[in-house]
C-alpha cells in the first residue's frame, strides 16, 4: 500500500469511527459524505430517482470507490459490527429499489446497501435500528403557491392545488395515483396523525413553501380513507369508555 492508500485509508477509519460515534452505526454513504466525495443535492436527487445510479454522481473514480469500500468494510469486521442489509426506496410513487452501482451486479448492491450496527446496543435498540433504516421514505405531495400544470394530462393546476413531483415532472395527485382512497388530514391533532400513519399503508406528506421563511413547511398528509376512518373510529371509542 502506497503513501495515497494509507491516508486515503486514514480518512476512511476516522470518517468511519466519527459517524459510528454519531449514530451507533455507519453505512457506505456516511463514508462517501464525508469523504466529500458524494454531494448532499445529489444524495437527495438519487433518492427522488431523479438519478439512475449514485456512482455516477460520485466525485471519486471506480477504482479508489472500490478501495474505500473495501477498507471500510475491514474496518467493520476488525471492531466486530454487526451488518445489516438495509432497503434504499425512491421516494416515488412506483417506490422502486435505488441503485447504486453503474454495473447494478448483486453483490457489489449489496455491499452499499450493508450498514454496520455498534455491537453496544442492546438487541431491542438494534432492531429498532433496523426497523427504522428500512422504513420507507415518505412521498412528498405540494400544495402550490403559483399557477402550474400537469404534465401527464395538461391538467391546469391552481394556486393551493396539490402537485406531486416525479423526477422533475409535475402530476396532478391524480396521475400520481394519490385522488381514488386519499383524504387530506390537517396538522394539528398529533395522536389521530400518529396513529393514521402508522395505520396507512400508503400516505404522503402536504408542504407548501412559506415565501416568508423561505422553506417548505409541513401542512397535513394524504393518507387512506379506511385508514383514517379505522383511527377515528378507534380514538372516539376510547374517548367513550373513559367517559365511564
Amino acid at each position: 500500500m502506497h503513501d495515497n492508500q494509507k491516508k486515503l485509508q486514514e480518512r476512511i477509519i476516522s470518517a468511519a469511527q466519527a459517524s459510528l460515534e454519531e449514530k451507533q452505526y455507519v453505512s457506505p454513504i456516511d463514508i462517501l459524505l464525508r469523504l466529500g466525495w458524494l454531494a448532499p443535492t445529489h444524495l437527495d436527487e438519487w433518492r427522488k430517482g431523479k438519478i439512475r445510479c449514485l456512482e455516477q454522481v460520485l466525485n471519486a473514480n471506480l477504482k479508489k470507490i472500490s478501495f474505500a469500500m473495501e477498507c471500510f468494510r475491514a474496518w467493520a469486521k476488525e471492531k466486530a459490527l454487526k451488518p445489516s442489509i438495509t432497503e434504499y426506496i425512491a421516494r416515488t410513487r412506483e417506490r422502486r429499489n435505488l441503485q447504486f452501482s453503474v454495473s447494478g451486479h448483486p453483490t457489489i448492491e449489496q455491499h452499499y446497501r450493508t450498514h454496520y450496527i455498534s455491537p453496544v446496543l442492546s438487541e431491542n435498540k438494534q432492531k429498532k435500528l433496523q426497523e427504522k433504516l428500512n422504513k420507507s421514505p415518505d412521498l412528498i405531495v405540494y400544495r402550490i403557491v403559483s399557477d402550474s400544470q400537469c404534465n401527464a394530462c395538461k391538467k391546469e393546476l391552481h394556486k393551493g392545488s396539490l402537485l406531486f413531483m416525479q423526477a422533475e415532472e409535475p402530476l396532478c395527485i391524480a396521475c400520481a395515483g394519490l385522488d381514488d382512497g386519499f383524504e387530506y388530514l390537517p396538522a394539528g391533532d398529533s395522536t389521530l396523525t400518529r396513529r393514521v400513519k402508522k395505520a396507512s399503508t400508503t400516505c404522503a406528506v402536504v408542504v407548501e413553501f412559506s415565501r416568508s421563511r423561505k422553506r417548505y413547511e409541513r401542512q397535513g398528509l394524504l393518507v387512506e380513507k379506511e385508514a383514517l376512518q379505522k383511527v377515528q373510529q378507534e380514538l372516539s371509542i376510547d374517548d367513550t369508555m373513559r367517559d365511564f
